[in-house]
């Protein structure tokens, strides 16, 4: 059971958007762009995401969404697991 426990906040934000020329009719099409990017683009970031915070000894990664629709949002719970920051050994690279 942890006796102290510390907090931070990392938050990296990614706006979307799209630019059509003058010939656009409108998002008739669903806005196919924004799925194409859930689809192909999102899924491979969470992952790399994921696969470098765990990458790192002593850390742990979980997801959490608290209610939030991953399509729109991604929040991680990131957890040092150690005895004090000064274990965290240096990775350069």
């Amino acid at each position: 059971m942890a006796v102290h426990r510390e907090e931070g906040r990392f938050v990296v934000r990614i706006e979307l958007s799209a630019e059509f020329g003058e010939d656009y009719e409108g998002d008739d099409d669903g806005n196919a762009w924004l799925e194409a990017w859930r689809a192909r683009v999102q899924p491979r970031l969470v992952r790399a995401v994921f696969a470098e915070l765990r990458s790192e000894p002593g850390f742990s990664a979980i997801p959490v969404t608290r209610g939030k629709n991953p399509e729109d949002e991604v929040e991680v719970a990131v957890t040092f697991h150690g005895r004090h920051a000064g274990a965290v050994v240096r990775r350069d690279g």
